[in-house]
């Protein structure tokens, strides 16, 4: 059976359980840089809602007390209405309901390239307790020359895996899902395939949407002012550049607590641990050791005696004024005080910092949102003795995309006037890449091991790139329950070598048509 198949045989039975009585739950909201402002002005001006835990569950957005329902403008013609502020299905009793949207995503652009994703959103709740939701898409798209030499190293796709790659097309299935239980008012257990976001900002140096979506189950516990979610992940990886290897098993338990201190500030602490399925004796699979929600897993790495890759990190908020909020992260994966007292460029202190502004409503403007940020990345951080222990899933970080030695400033300003909405992004990053046979510490698929110094480390050690990248959009909600809008923008993308003085390169794209927005697509189109 094909995922279509698969896709369309979920369908049938969410309604047959329609029929039946059940319990449920809320539904679920994706996590996709492009929804639009009420939703996250919504999200930020109910305090009791932890923000950097996405997805969030829908009952977390459409708060009456908050939620602007402006944006649902009703018309006196049925069809038009139906087609620009309703569902596509929506059917509902006492205690079942069924949603189902359309995925409509046809975009063009200057340089003969094209992005196409269509498919079906379907969300279905029995009761109170369970609730079901899935996406299925079909994309084709011809890709960059940048999307295509990733291709063709690894075999995957940006954000996803596995695909059809041609020379001139790359065609894949999308399917994401997952199943929920309210255990009790305060416990949530979900299953499922599909990715999480965790942080307030842009970027994410803990765990982010940037790789394929991978299989997982997810445990919830939200008491008084305090979110405890512990996450265990199934992930893939093959050996980096060899596209003919075959997928092996890793596996990753993760969790975050996150505090609501008071109305203004949040504080949040975060710790994974990722291994290989496979060790030197064998089949290892996921380690049971690993099962304890309430552990840390340093210690009991160091008990197995394994070499097992542990991070951890800190994050939190803070509500300068009614609109406004200072966030931040601090990523740690490994460090010594002492050698970092030395300041002698030691290898192993790896590390990385996030600090950011958001404001909506600047300058007293209604839905004039503005975003600055700053990510710093030390070079080999997140990589590990091999590809297999690394944090990474289908050859992709499972932070931040650039992987290691970088600093990156995000500057985001966006107005939304009804249903009209103009973004402006600009990212400019400056990485130090590998050149010959040296390992920089950019790429989290190579060992650590390979390290050439001891000492004498250094941020954009290697070979030296700033990238400049200016996109201005303007579009159209056509309809926010399908989350559709049609839209066109440009991008101009500027790189300069700084060891090839001669060197500089400029990109200009104009692209037009349909999206719809329910997951990153970066760099796609």
């Amino acid at each position: 059976m094909n995922l279509t198949q698969k896709y369309f045989t979920l369908v049938f039975l969410f309604l047959i359980a329609f029929f039946y009585k059940g319990i449920s739950q809320s539904l679920f909201l994706n996590n996709d840089k492009n929804s639009t402002i009420c939703y996250e002005y919504n999200i930020y001006q109910n305090p009791n809602n932890h923000t950097n835990i996405r997805p969030l569950l829908i009952n977390e957005v459409y708060n009456s007390n908050y939620f602007d329902s402006s944006y649902f403008k009703v018309n006196n013609n049925k069809t038009f209405n139906w087609l620009t502020n309703k569902n596509l299905i929506y059917l509902k009793n006492k205690n079942n309901g069924l949603i189902i949207n359309p995925v409509l995503t046809n975009l063009y652009n200057s340089d003969n390239k094209y992005f196409t994703e269509n498919g079906l959103q379907t969300n279905a709740w029995l009761g109170k307790n369970i609730a079901f939701s899935l996406t299925y898409s079909y994309i084709a798209f011809k890709p960059s020359n940048e999307v295509k030499s990733f291709s063709d190293s690894t075999g995957f796709v940006p954000h996803f895996g596995k695909a059809d790659i041609s020379n001139e097309y790359t065609l894949l299935h999308n399917v994401t899902g997952s199943v929920s239980w309210q255990v009790a008012d305060f416990m949530n257990l979900q299953i499922g395939r599909d990715k999480s976001f965790w942080g307030d900002g842009y970027r994410s140096l803990l765990l982010s949407d940037n790789s394929n979506a991978y299989p997982f189950f997810k445990g919830t516990v939200n008491i008084w002012k305090v979110k405890y979610v512990i996450l265990y992940s199934f992930l893939k990886e093959r050996k980096f550049s060899d596209n003919n290897s075959p997928l092996e098993n890793k596996y990753s338990a993760s969790h975050i607590l996150s505090w609501n201190i008071g109305k203004r500030l949040n504080f949040n602490m975060f710790e994974t641990v990722i291994w290989k399925g496979k060790d030197s004796l064998g089949n290892r699979g996921f380690d049971v050791n690993y099962l304890n929600p309430i552990i840390f897993y340093r210690p009991v790495e160091f008990s197995l005696g394994s070499p097992d890759n542990v991070i951890m990190g800190f994050g939190g908020r803070l509500r300068l004024f009614k609109t406004t909020h200072l966030y931040g992260q601090f990523l740690l994966d490994e460090f010594k005080l002492s050698e970092l007292k030395a300041n002698k460029g030691w290898w192993a202190n790896k590390f990385g910092i996030q600090a950011g502004i958001k404001t909506f409503n600047l300058f007293r403007i209604k839905n004039l949102y503005a975003l600055c940020e700053v990510n710093v990345v030390k070079p080999f951080t997140y990589s590990h003795t091999s590809y297999m222990d690394n944090y990474g899933n289908y050859s992709q970080p499972l932070a931040h995309p650039l992987g290691a030695n970088f600093a990156e400033g995000i500057a985001n300003i966006r107005y939304q006037k009804n249903r009209w909405e103009i973004n402006s992004l600009v990212k400019i990053y400056v990485i130090g890449v590998d050149y010959d046979t040296i390992n920089a510490g950019n790429n989290i698929y190579r060992s650590y091991l390979d390290n050439v110094n001891e000492y004498g480390n250094k941020l954009f050690q290697g070979d030296k790139h700033k990238i400049t990248s200016i996109e201005i959009t303007m579009g159209y909600i056509l309809n926010p329950k399908w989350q559709l809008s049609v839209r066109i923008g440009f991008r101009r993308i500027m790189e300069h070598l700084y060891n090839h003085t001669s060197f500089n390169t400029y990109q200009n794209t104009i692209f037009f048509g349909l999206y719809t927005a329910i997951g990153n697509r970066e760099g796609l189109y």
